[in-house]
């Protein structure tokens, strides 16, 4: 057999993902394919690449994302994620559609064709996520369907809308036929959801979910039939406590996946790379932790031509030295090697949806007994407890912030319709305020804070800058990172937007009194769809009760 290629990869250890080990062989490129493996009887290469004995390995797919959480446009964060041998992510850009409808999926498309590295567009099943809160956009089955034709779309991202489906919503059910029908698949969101409930995503087609949090919510939804992405983010830090739910029976079930991750997270940390080092930490062998960062991935999305080393198979591999620290020597994507391409720079996208004002007389909360529903933040995780406690007031008996309780606000950003006003217990906030545009899903603007005069300082900075993530000091002085594609992702460099990350880490250390990522644990406040008590620009909504109550616990 003669075999005619553009590259010749050899002296290599390649991973053979089907059976778990590696192998000491050769690999052939020919555009963007792998066309054989091993020694052919005759080979001809034009180029030739000696890996002097390192690994070969897949490149590493983040099987559910938000590049929005990222803060980083989608171009920069495709050379980032390639230089750690990451070569592949199913995005949702359902925050970016939150703010600005269909022209923001078509965006997104269109960035993620200008770049080598795959970028899967997940369509928002979601917008609104639910009509407890007022958003930037709607987005219906008609207005999602066309895109089926654009082969850069993966499928419909996930279903977050449980009563949709418990209840046959047409709408919904319409979405997920069309995404079926196109032969893609369909994410779901089952948190806080019974097995039973499980079932009903099951039956509607829904086959992959992200919201497992422990080993029993894992493998029970596994048995069910579910591809279960283990979710590590920069909050939601869920790896640990589900792998002991991976078995040898089941293990082609789960895969990793990021959700939510800072620029800073992703610089200092990694991406799906660092889920890979987190498994292999806790004992699992490099060989199946990478086979479920590679194939189990490309599986849990239908594609049978992606996160394998053998013939057939997309040219997307990453050389390693060392698999403990998975630092990449070269990447290979599509056939051609990254460090020999130039850096793509992200274009903007124009919209000025910052149509808000706030006064302090918006933001008075009075009680009645000075007992109250309060938000209690659970450092590393995006739900929250529900908690009836005592709370401080004034004369007039109007809730006073101090060090334990802050004062939290949602104010509708779209239309200047209006905000709600609440209690949050656990950012430590002792003066000044935070406030950021990133609050999902649908980027209202949120703010913490300790006066109400600190609190309209930091929506009035929001408002100049066009959105992005501010933070006003105990003095009144405003550092500001302004994210001006949508109020939710800029322009600048990776380099740039760490600097000003750290910047405003900085700025909050001296604020409050925590050890976790204070914009990210705010950003998910305002999602009613995660379990148990959250603040809309509606008002405090229960999600066990699946409603708004008022502030007084009577």
């Amino acid at each position: 057999m003669t075999v005619t290629a553009d590259w010749h990869i050899t002296n290599a250890k390649v991973l053979d993902v089907f059976n778990q080990k590696f192998v000491e062989t050769d690999l052939w490129v020919t555009g963007d394919n792998i066309v054989f493996l091993g020694t052919p009887i005759d080979g001809i290469a034009t180029q030739t690449y000696v890996a002097q004995g390192q690994y070969l390995i897949p490149g590493s797919i983040d099987a559910h994302m938000h590049v929005e959480s990222t803060t980083l446009a989608p171009t920069t964060l495709a050379s980032v994620f390639m230089d750690r041998g990451i070569t592949r992510a199913f995005i949702d850009p359902h925050e970016i559609a939150s703010v600005a409808g269909a022209p923001a999926i078509q965006y997104m498309l269109d960035e993620a064709g200008r770049t080598p590295f795959h970028y899967h567009v997940m369509l928002p099943s979601s917008v609104p996520a639910t009509n407890f809160e007022r958003t930037g956009a709607a987005l219906h089955a008609a207005d999602l369907k066309p895109f089926y034709d654009h082969p850069d779309v993966g499928g419909l991202a996930e279903v977050m809308d449980y009563p949709a489906v418990a209840n046959g919503d047409p709408d919904m059910m319409q979405k997920i036929a069309d995404a079926l029908a196109a032969h893609k698949t369909v994410d779901g969101h089952g948190a806080g959801l019974t097995s039973e409930q499980i079932a009903d995503y099951r039956n509607v087609g829904i086959d992959t979910d992200h919201e497992a949090v422990n080993a029993q919510e894992a493998a029970e939804r596994a048995a069910l039939g579910m591809h279960i992405l283990i979710r590590e983010g920069t909050v939601e830090q869920d790896e640990l406590a589900i792998l002991p739910a991976i078995n040898a029976q089941n293990q082609r079930q789960f895969s990793f996946a990021t959700d939510d991750k800072t620029a800073v997270d992703i610089a200092e940390n990694g991406g799906v790379d660092h889920s890979v080092r987190v498994a292999m930490n806790a004992g699992m062998a490099p060989e199946l932790a990478l086979t479920m960062a590679t194939l189990n991935a490309a599986e849990a999305h239908h594609l049978t031509n992606v996160g394998a080393l053998t013939a057939g198979y997309v040219a997307d591999l990453v050389v390693v030295s060392d698999l403990k620290t998975l630092k990449p020597t070269r990447t290979l994507v599509s056939g051609e090697w990254i460090d020999e391409h130039e850096p793509v720079l992200p274009r903007p996208f124009a919209t000025n949806l910052m149509n808000v004002s706030l006064v302090e007389a918006n933001l008075v909360l009075p009680l009645k007994t000075g007992r109250a529903h309060v938000i209690d933040v659970k450092p590393f995780h995006i739900d929250t407890e529900h908690s009836i406690v005592d709370v401080p007031m004034n004369e007039a008996h109007e809730f006073v912030p101090n060090a334990e309780f802050a004062k939290i606000t949602v104010a509708e950003r779209y239309h200047d319709l209006g905000n709600g006003v609440g209690i949050i217990r656990g950012l430590g906030i002792r003066e000044g305020a935070v406030g950021t545009t990133f609050s999902n899903d649908s980027h209202n603007v949120v703010i913490a804070g300790a006066s109400d005069e600190a609190i309209v300082q930091a929506a009035d900075a929001l408002r100049e800058i066009g959105g992005g993530m501010v933070v006003v000091d105990g003095q009144g002085g405003v550092t500001a990172l302004p994210l001006e594609i949508g109020g939710l992702m800029t322009t600048a460099s990776v380099e740039t937007t760490v600097a000003k990350t750290r910047e405003l880490h900085t700025k909050i250390s001296q604020l409050c009194n925590v050890d976790f990522d204070v914009f990210q644990t705010l950003s998910f406040m305002a999602l009613p769809v995660i379990p148990s008590l959250k603040i809309t620009d509606q008002g405090l909504f229960d999600f066990d009760t699946w409603s708004f109550i008022g502030i007084d616990a009577e």
